[in-house]
């Protein structure tokens, strides 16, 4: 391995537990601009407050909103830069690249991050540009992170384990060093999501649940199974107070809380909020 790839990993992960907890700010060119982001300025504050070990953002993103709180000290966060897009509503099945490692290398980025979406013929370009990001990342130094889900056009369900385990393989053999996927509904079924990748597995937020203490139960199980971290977007700033949820859910990751225990830290941080 690089020393500057040791280096980011070792900045990246927290250093006690070799996990990680994001937040995602990369949405509006693949959800829309949806609420929570339609003023990053003042969500970008919010989610820094909370103090998570890395925030994926584009590259206008990390120029125009991310550099100010950089100046200004925001210690040890890291950028990780988000290398290409889908669009639910006008290209779902293709994550095509916008962004090339050079640019995450220039930002100060720990990490560069690429979407794909497995399931189906589109897959193969995707596996492609993820293959060649794979090795100009090595080369650079870079450590890569991976969106990958099964939800091509011929996945009837997305949350089953065996596509997951073929999405998360499928990222590992080319070179992988964290996967971000879906939760397959239970610990038992995510097992074998684990097992079969020798990369760090992440959880993905979305849809696993509604509230903190849904999430925290998910977040819970997943990391008595050896889950690697969770890299959460909507739930978190679309919450009425993300920055009380950032600091329950880095209790969870990092320190090992019961969701009783997060449920508390949230309450402590939301009292904070209102003093």
């Amino acid at each position: 391995m690089f020393l500057g790839k040791e280096i980011r990993l070792n900045r990246l992960f927290n250093q006690k537990t070799g996990r990680l907890m994001a937040v995602m700010l990369d949405h509006p060119i693949t959800r829309d601009v949806m609420p929570g982001l339609v003023d990053i300025r003042t969500t970008m504050a919010k989610v820094i407050a909370g103090r998570p070990d890395a925030i994926t953002m584009h590259k206008g993103i990390a120029e125009k909103v991310f550099a100010p709180h950089v100046r200004d000290g925001i210690g040890n966060i890291s950028l990780i830069l988000k290398a290409s897009a889908y669009c639910v509503m006008y290209h779902p099945y293709d994550d095509t690249p916008v962004a090339e490692v050079h640019e995450a290398v220039r930002f100060g980025a720990d990490a560069i991050a690429v979407g794909v979406i497995v399931g189906g013929p589109e897959q193969a370009k995707q596996l492609t540009h993820l293959g060649r990001i794979s090795d100009d990342a090595a080369s650079a130094g870079m450590p890569l992170v991976a969106h990958i889900y099964p939800k091509g056009s011929m996945i009837k369900n997305s949350s089953d384990a065996d596509r997951v385990a073929y999405a998360v393989r499928a990222g590992a053999e080319l070179g992988v060093d964290l996967i971000k996927t879906f939760w397959t509904g239970s610990a038992e079924s995510f097992k074998r999501v684990i097992a079969a990748c020798p990369a760090k597995v992440a959880l993905a937020g979305g849809e696993i649940g509604k509230t903190l203490e849904d999430h925290l139960t998910v977040i819970r199980a997943g990391l008595d199974i050896g889950l690697a971290g969770i890299t959460f977007g909507r739930f978190v700033w679309q919450h009425e107070h993300p920055t009380a949820v950032i600091k329950a859910l880095y209790a969870m990751v990092h320190e090992d809380c019961t969701i009783d225990g997060a449920m508390k830290v949230y309450r402590e941080a939301l009292a904070e909020e209102r003093v």
